[in-house]
C-alpha cells in the first residue's frame, strides 16, 4: 500500500518578504494613490545650481532630494531667454510679469536634468517617481525632453475615472513615471495628466504657519490625488527660508497631514516643501505610509531625517 507524504517544512525557514517599493514591502500591494510621497516644490531651483537667492527653493540639487528619498518634484518649464527650440527648454523660476526673462536669475537644461533623473530611476527600478509641471511651453516642448531624457517610455497613463494600479503593477509594467501637468487634458499627450483634472492642491506660500489649511484651493476634491503645499512665503513674493525648519519639522508636517487627512478622508498623496533639508518631510511620509487611518497609533519615527 502507497502512503503519501507529507512534504517536509522547514520551521526554521524565514518568511519571503518581497522587494521593497518605494522604500517598503508593505507599499506593494497597495494602489498609486494610498502612498504618500515627499515632494519638492521648484525642485530644479537651487542654490547649489546656481540659481540666484531671489529664486531659489532649495539649497541642495535634484540629485540629492533623490538621494534623501524624495520622489515628487515640482518643475517650471520656460524656454531658454534666447531661444524656443526644443533642445533649449529649460527649467526656470518665475514668470515674465516683472518684464525680465525668468532664466536670468537661473536656468537647468531641462533634457539635461530628466537624463539626471532617468538614471536615479535606473538605479531604483523598484520606485514610483512623479513629475508636476508648471508650464510656460507647448506640450510639444514637454514631450520632447521627456523622450530625448528617455522618461517618455516609463511614462504612465491612466485613464480618467478609473482606479489607479497598485505600484506592484507599475512597476511589472516598467511604467514608473507619473506626470502631471498644469493645464488641460490633451488626448495627444494621454501621459499628461492635469492635474486639476486628476487631482487637486491645497493652498501655497501662506504667510504664517497658523494660516495653513487643508481648504481646497484648486482641482476636483473628489478625486484621490492631492498636493498638500507646505512652505511659507514673505510679502515680497520670496520663499521663507527662515521659518522652513518650522513648518518642516516633523511634528508639525505630521499634525498637518493628520488633520487634513481627517477632513477629506484620504491622506496627502504629496507633502511638497521648500527647503527640504531644514526638516523631515521624508521620514513622515514613512510614518504616514506605516498607518491605514488618521486615527491610527503613531508608528516609532524613523532614526534618519530627509538629510
Amino acid at each position: 500500500m502507497l502512503v503519501a507524504l507529507s512534504p517536509t517544512v522547514d520551521v526554521n525557514e524565514e518568511p519571503v518578504i518581497p522587494d521593497p517599493c518605494n522604500g517598503s514591502s508593505d507599499n506593494c500591494e497597495k494602489l498609486y494613490t494610498d502612498v504618500t510621497y515627499p515632494e519638492t516644490h521648484n525642485a530644479h531651483a537651487t542654490i547649489a545650481d546656481g540659481f540666484n537667492y531671489l529664486a531659489a527653493n532649495h539649497r541642495e540639487n535634484l540629485s540629492n532630494q533623490w538621494d534623501a528619498g524624495f520622489r515628487a518634484f515640482m518643475l517650471d518649464l520656460h524656454h531658454a531667454q534666447f531661444s524656443t527650440d526644443f533642445a533649449n527648454t529649460s527649467f526656470c523660476h518665475g514668470s515674465q510679469d516683472l518684464g525680465v526673462h525668468p532664466c536670468i536669475l537661473g536656468s537647468q537644461n531641462a533634457v539635461e536634468l530628466m537624463q539626471i533623473l532617468h538614471r536615479k530611476m535606473d538605479e531604483n527600478p523598484r520606485d514610483i517617481t512623479t513629475l508636476l509641471f508648471e508650464l510656460y511651453v507647448p506640450y510639444s516642448h514637454v514631450e520632447y525632453i521627456l523622450n530625448a531624457s528617455g522618461l517618455l517610455d516609463r511614462a504612465h497613463i491612466q485613464q480618467f475615472g478609473l482606479e489607479w494600479p497598485t505600484l506592484h503593477e507599475m512597476i511589472a509594467n516598467n511604467r514608473t513615471l507619473v506626470v502631471f501637468v498644469q493645464g488641460a487634458t490633451d488626448s495627444n499627450y494621454p501621459y499628461l495628466h492635469s492635474y486639476s483634472e486628476f487631482g487637486w492642491t491645497t493652498h501655497y506660500a501662506d504667510r504664517h504657519p497658523d494660516e495653513m489649511t487643508c481648504d481646497v484651493l484648486l482641482g476636483d476634491s473628489t478625486q484621490p490625488v492631492w498636493h498638500m503645499n507646505n512652505w511659507l512665503g514673505l510679502e515680497s513674493g520670496l520663499t521663507d527660508f527662515v521659518r522652513a525648519p518650522i513648518v518642516n519639522s516633523y511634528d508639525f508636517l505630521l499634525n498637518r497631514s493628520l488633520e487634513c487627512w481627517a477632513i477629506h478622508g484620504s491622506k496627502p498623496t504629496f507633502i511638497a516643501v521648500d527647503w527640504w533639508t531644514d526638516g523631515e518631510a521624508v521620514n513622515v511620509t514613512r510614518t504616514l505610509n506605516q498607518m491605514d487611518h488618521w486615527s491610527d497609533e503613531l508608528p516609532l519615527r524613523a532614526a534618519t531625517d530627509s538629510r
